[in-house]
């Protein structure tokens, strides 16, 4: 059996197995002893595999695998959350600033490891990401004026 160690699981990109090989979603399973307070049917919860102390995910209960499917409730209850989880961090890791993140996608494009919606809260580090800026192709007002264009 692989080692589904957090480090391991990270690294290796095997954490999207671990759900796999049990047949139901990890999402769906979690334990009460990781959540640390419920909004309708919304949870904000420990990371079992954080990329840094002090990460949290907010969990739909209903399982779906895209936000644009959660429903009014529930976009609310998110962001009462991140606002619970965002003061929680900043009081107990440090921390001046968090990133909120979550990924449209559904499967597990974007790198997304388990195919439940989710949302991050991550306190901020400088060295955790690297960002690798591109080379712009588009200049920012003409990009702004091709998108509009699409909304037509």
């Amino acid at each position: 059996m692989p080692d589904y160690s957090n480090y391991n699981a990270r690294t290796y990109e095997s954490y999207s197995e671990i759900w796999k090989n049990t047949g139901k979603c990890v999402f769906c399973d979690l334990k009460d002893k990781y959540i640390i307070t419920e909004k309708d049917g919304v949870v904000l919860t420990v990371n079992l595999f954080p990329y840094i102390d002090g990460h949290l995910l907010i969990i739909p209960r209903r399982h779906f695998e895209n936000f644009e499917d959660a429903d009014k409730i529930e976009w609310e209850a998110t962001k009462t959350l991140a606002d619970i989880g965002e003061k929680l961090i900043k009081k107990f890791c440090s921390t001046e600033g968090v990133w909120f993140l979550f990924r449209l996608e559904e499967g597990f494009k974007s790198q997304k490891t388990v195919a439940h919606a989710h949302a991050h809260l991550i306190p901020y580090s400088p060295k955790l990401f690297k960002w690798e800026f591109q080379k712009v192709e588009f200049p920012p007002e003409e990009f702004a004026k091709e998108l509009r264009s699409g909304l037509k």
